[in-house]
């Protein structure tokens, strides 16, 4: 004989029949909503004595009342609970004996008492007939199976949040009601989600980059420092960090800190709490939290290394805020690996195929998300600074803090003034030139170019170490582009130009969308350009003079979330507007004539804002006389047809050829007292007496069309002189220097002599000659490569060379760069 599970129930759940005692058991077991609900069943399940079970069975039945539980699910757990404590109470006596000394409350006992338990030990039956324990173990009826589809895998990676079993998922109001009622609230107060935006801002940022970006990067930093630079570190964290930097430092090195758990089961869980705040539609919970599932299956080959790693994360986070999620979180998540119910018990983690189809649909609309020119400037930026990403994911949300931040940064850091217009403000960042010379570098390293010195100049022994310690690696970056170099520093001040707020947003998409065609033309993909990005960084850091990025090029490689993997890619048109001016190789090689004495130009000049041009015309006037254009031009005329060197021809030359006039006139000079001039004279005699670096073997003019060069490009910058002046005037130059001379190290040889020869006596000349031959011997030797120019640029009396274009910058007929 046997007994029907309801008559069965009866005389327990009568305890809570009416309403006023429904609301009772649920505030005694603290159970607001259902979410809370089953955690509850499975730590009354775990206990499992008499009154944990009989508790479990009252919530039941109040939740089924309250309609938090439809009827079959009910009556599933139900039978679970049954049978269990008609397993461990084999008669009423033990139960009540157990109750009793358990702590029922005496009314409740008292009524069970009274109650007709005469069926307690009878089997139990249900619509499909007799109930079995361990069968109902072995195949949870189905009310209690969690869904087996990724997106069931979804839902129970958040299981530590609440469980979530077959309930309609399209009931979006009954699901909020049920489990999560005050949902918008939690967002507003503890994620500062306020917007459809900030919702998609957070999830993108937890994909992407999360807490564990700075924490590893943090705890990898820690384990290379010193021991003075620990220190430091430790004194500038934020107040109440202190724990934080104890727990980073005193973790052992091997154990790794793999938190991506932490970030991706959260972006899991805030999907959620999203589509139920009714920031998401349906359709994009699925594809964020496909995404997260999708990229925990990627890292994790367990539930176990899953839960290890969100556990380790939340430990971090606790020794950052206030905030806690909750106390009881181990226990937690030991319930979900020990509960029969738990979707981690049901689930195998293994069985999860990553190529299933709604991944691939999900990652498809993850992926459309992103493509925005903007979006990769900022993610490009970010690894300078990782605040970048959450801007180009909502730029439209910056705090004022930020932008103020931003304006320090370019108004008074770089020095830009506000009221110049961005394009021609951010024009100086976009070097061609740099590009055309690091492509360039690597090339010649790979043929096996050695650098050609002037008989004048020499390397020190350490220098050619230097030189021969980089070319392997240079050589092996012939197969990387050099253009990310330039773009991603264009890419940092872009985006701080956008972050000011002080700029029209419309400019700054168009000239993102430039920077991002340039990219695209040059890289195959994302991950390619972060290839080139780590190994460039590489060598040009060598030299101290670069911070290099190493850690965070090789987290971004290594991080299965990095939003680089997930940029569309799209080749742009063969012709496209980049974002600065182009510049062909031959005006390139001519305006770095003045390398040595003023600094290389690595693009096209740019006319000077008001306020430097101002500051720029005075020191013209105080060094020059100059008052306008005109006076500017006759100056250059007279550099081109006559110049210093026409004075070394007239005073100094004969002397050459009569060393005994040459004697006398030293001697004349050395007898009597001399003014400042004078004294010049005096020492120039002495140099052509010593043939001074080859003085007397050389012809002067490299001196001069230096000179001529540095003061055109400063009439250019003054408006002077317009585009075309500045070309003509190049043209001028670049015919009589490769008339004179026939390559960078003849000139080199011609121009340190001149510089030598005319350059002003004082207390520092030795350290300014010094200087200028280390500049010299940097542009020729590429050491550092940052310096290399004349080792890399064609000299511009040589015959076209036949470029690769796959391997350098060059391009179109005018062998214009870029």
């Amino acid at each position: 004989m046997s007994v029907s599970l309801p008559d069965w129930l009866r005389p327990l759940t009568s305890l809570s029949d009416d309403d006023r005692e429904t609301g009772e058991i649920l505030a005694e077991c603290h159970l607001p909503q259902l979410a809370d609900a089953y955690m509850f069943l499975y730590r009354a399940w775990q206990d499992g004595s008499a009154l944990p079970l009989l508790n479990g069975l009252l919530v039941l039945s109040a939740m089924q009342r309250l309609h938090w539980l439809e009827a079959a699910e009910s009556q599933a757990w139900q039978a679970c609970f049954a049978l269990r404590l008609q397993q461990v109470c084999a008669t009423p006596t033990i139960l009540l004996q157990q109750l009793t000394q358990q702590g029922l409350s005496p009314a409740r006992l008292k009524h069970l008492q009274m109650a007709d338990l005469s069926n307690w030990q009878e089997p139990l039956s249900g619509e499909q007939g007799l109930l079995n324990l361990d069968y109902l173990l072995r195949h949870l009826p189905e009310p209690l199976q969690v869904r087996k589809t990724p997106l069931g895998y979804a839902l129970a990676v958040r299981s530590s949040s609440f469980v979530i079993y077959r309930q309609p998922l399209n009931e979006r109001e009954s699901l909020r009601q049920r489990f999560w009622p005050d949902v918008e609230a939690t967002l507003n107060e503890y994620w500062q989600v306020h917007s459809d935006k900030d919702c998609r801002q957070l999830l993108y940022w937890l994909g992407g980059q999360g807490q564990r970006y700075a924490w590893q990067l943090d705890f990898l930093w820690l384990q290379q420092a010193s021991e003075e630079d620990r220190e430091v570190w430790h004194k500038e964290l934020p107040e109440g960090y202190e724990a934080y930097g104890e727990l980073l430092e005193t973790r052992d090195p091997d154990a790794g800190m793999d938190v991506a758990a932490w970030d991706w089961v959260r972006m899991a869980d805030l999907a959620l709490a999203g589509y139920l705040a009714g920031y998401l539609t349906q359709a994009e919970w699925r594809t964020f939290a496909l995404v997260a599932v999708w990229l925990l299956r990627t890292q994790y080959d367990s539930w176990q290394q899953l839960a290890e790693s969100y556990r380790l994360g939340y430990s971090i986070w606790q020794t950052q805020t206030e905030f806690s999620l909750s106390p009881e979180l181990e226990q937690t998540w030991a319930l979900l690996f020990e509960s029969p119910f738990s979707p981690i018990h049901q689930l195998d983690w293994n069985a999860l195929s990553l190529d299933h189809p709604d991944f691939r649909d999900a990652i498809q609309q993850y992926s459309a998300g992103l493509d925005d020119p903007l979006l990769l400037a900022c993610l490009v930026a970010s690894l300078r600074d990782d605040a970048c990403l959450l801007t180009g994911l909502e730029p439209q949300g910056l705090p004022e803090s930020r932008s103020s931040e931003a304006r320090d940064y370019l108004f008074a850091g770089l020095d830009i003034h506000p009221d110049e217009t961005l394009t021609s403000t951010l024009a100086r960042f976009w070097q061609p030139g740099r590009v055309h010379h690091y492509d360039q570098l690597a090339l010649n390293s790979r043929t096996g170019k050695k650098p050609l010195l002037p008989s004048n100049l020499a390397a020190v022994p350490e220098v050619w170490d230097a030189w021969l310690e980089q070319t392997p690696l240079l050589a092996d970056l012939v197969k990387h582009p050099a253009g990310v170099v330039m773009a991603e520093k264009y890419a940092f001040y872009l985006v701080k130009a956008l972050e000011t707020g002080h700029y029209p947003e419309g400019e700054i998409r168009q000239l993102a969308l430039a920077l991002k065609d340039f990219l695209s033309w040059h890289y195959a993909a994302a991950l390619p350009l972060l290839k080139a990005w780590q190994g460039w960084d590489e060598v040009l850091s060598l030299g101290g003079e670069e911070k290099p990025l190493q850690s965070e090029l090789n987290w971004h490689l290594q991080d299965p979330g990095s939003l680089f993997r997930f940029l569309p890619w799209k080749r742009p048109p063969a012709r496209f507007t980049e974002p600065g001016k182009p510049v062909s190789e031959a005006d390139l090689a001519i305006m770095n004539l003045v390398g040595p004495l003023t600094g290389i130009h690595w693009s096209w000049p740019e006319k000077l804002p008001a306020w430097p041009r101002e500051e720029l015309k005075n020191l013209l006037q105080d060094t020059h006389l100059f008052q306008d254009g005109d006076d500017l031009k006759d100056f250059l005329n007279h550099l081109l047809h006559a110049g210093d060197r026409q004075e070394y021809l007239i005073a100094f030359s004969p002397f050459t050829l009569n060393a005994a006039r040459l004697d006398v006139e030293i001697d004349t000079h050395e007898q009597e007292e001399r003014d400042e001039e004078q004294e010049a004279y005096y020492q120039r005699l002495l140099r052509v007496k010593s043939n001074a670096l080859g003085i007397n073997d050389v012809d002067l003019t490299a001196w001069d069309m230096v000179q001529l060069v540095d003061l055109a490009v400063a009439g250019y910058q003054l408006d002077w002189l317009n585009d075309e002046e500045l070309q003509e005037w190049l043209a001028r130059v670049r015919q009589l220097i490769t008339a004179e001379y026939n390559g960078w190290a003849d000139f080199s040889r011609a121009l340190l002599a001149g510089y030598n020869f005319f350059m002003n006596e004082s207390e520092n000349r030795a350290e300014l000659l010094e200087i200028f031959s280390q500049r010299l011997l940097s542009l020729l030797i590429a050491v550092p490569p940052q310096a290399g120019l004349w080792y890399t640029l064609a000299w511009p009396g040589e015959r076209a060379r036949d470029w690769n274009q796959a391997a350098t910058s060059l391009s179109t007929t005018r062998r214009r760069l870029h």
